[in-house]
Parts: structure tokens; sequence; C-alpha cells
């Protein structure tokens, strides 16, 4: 597989649209053109078990890139955790088993990569980053999709 495939989409999760998290993600992507999402940029909220939020941005967001194979999931590391963008779309993936089950079948198969960002030269000791903000990402990720992306 060509790194990254042509239907790629990144989902940014930073506050700061040119630091270092989107320099990593240019760095990664050597150059090749790809549609990129700040998550800053998209207005939807927090996931809500009444689903009083449907009308955000949340829902038509997932509609412009579920038709995207690869994800690639960009967040800068705050105390050991993904940044509070991603968090929020993360558990906002819970309305797409709820309240929107057709788009949720629509993720299976999908690839996904994680970039970190952080300023320490090197990974602290018990850093694992499949454990982000506590929860098993791998795990996690595993109910939606079917595979991880490997590079190559």
């Amino acid at each position: 597989m060509a790194f990254p495939p042509q239907e790629t989409v990144v989902i940014l999760g930073t506050s700061r649209d040119d630091g270092n998290t989107w320099a990593t993600v240019q760095a990664v992507l050597a150059g090749k053109p790809v549609e990129v999402v700040n998550l800053s940029d998209t207005r939807f909220t927090t996931y809500d078990y009444r689903h009083r939020n449907e009308d955000d941005g949340f829902l038509p967001l997932v509609e412009a890139i579920v038709g995207k194979s690869f994800w690639i999931l960009a967040t800068p590391v705050y105390w050991y955790s993904m940044s509070a963008q991603l968090k929020m779309f993360f558990d906002r993936l819970s309305d797409l088993i709820t309240v929107r089950k057709d788009l949720g079948r629509l993720l299976r198969g999908k690839s996904v990569a994680v970039v970190a960002s952080g300023t320490d030269e090197a990974i602290p000791d018990g850093f694992d980053f499949r454990r982000l903000n506590g929860t098993d990402f791998h795990l996690a990720a595993s109910d939606l999709v079917a595979r991880p992306a490997t590079a190559g």
C-alpha cells in the first residue's frame, strides 16, 4: 500500500493550526496532498445521552469524511492524553452506534493511524501510545475499524 493512500483524511485535533502537531503530520505525509479536517474549525458539542446535539456540526463532519478509507488522527499530547478536540470527537463517535447506525456501519474496514506530538526529547517511562486518555486506544478503535494501518 502506498502511504498515505489516496483516500486519506487527516483529523487534526489541536489548538494551534500551525504548531508542532501539524509539522509532524506534514513530515509523515512527506508533501503528499490529503484532505485535512481541523476539529477546531468544526462546531460540535460534547456527547449527550439525550442526543440534544444532533443539529450541531458533528454528523455533517462524519458524513463528509466517512468515504475516506484511511484516517490519520493527529493530536498533541497533553498530560499523557489526547487533545480536548480529539477526545470530544471520539466521544461523539458513540452517536454512530445510537443515533446514526448507518454512518457507524460505514466505518467498518477503515484504517486508522495516530500522529501524536510532544515536546519531550524521549518518550517518558510508562507512556504507551495505545493508552491515550486512560482508554485502550487499540481496543476502542477496534470497535470501529477492522484492521490497523501500516506504513511501508
